[in-house]
């Protein structure tokens, strides 16, 4: 009987360190977000206008969409639907995946780029 208690034991705990885990990732996405990103964009829909688009529901969404901040031609034709792995390849260098882009910055620590994009998914 213990041995099917301990092994439940053991897959809660690993769980609860992934949970933990990802949730400081996205701290750290945060801290990358307000000292990268926030110069631009928004994390939630803003009261005044931004440059750039504000980020909330990122994931999902059509490039180059939305009523708010400025969209390049380039994004807007670029027909990219959101997710994790297209910002991740976007953010490494956004000259390269969308030609003619605007977006200056661009991620090239791997650490803090999946931390960043821990953060982004959060956004609701």
């Amino acid at each position: 009987m213990l041995r099917p208690l301990r092994r439940a034991a053991l897959v809660l705990a690993a769980l609860h360190s992934a949970a933990f885990a990802a949730d400081e990732s996205a701290v750290r996405g945060r801290q990358v977000f307000e000292s990268r990103c926030a110069s631009c964009h928004v994390g939630s829909p803003p009261s005044a206008a931004t440059l750039g688009p504000p980020l909330s529901g990122i994931v999902g969404r059509k490039a180059g969409g939305g009523a708010s901040g400025v969209h390049s031609r380039a994004m807007a034709e670029s027909g990219i639907v959101w997710s994790r792995d297209s910002l991740r390849r976007f953010l490494s260098n956004p000259g390269r995946e969308v030609p003619g882009t605007i977006m200056p910055v661009r991620l090239d620590d791997p650490k803090q780029l999946e931390d960043l994009l821990d953060y982004l998914v959060t956004l609701r």
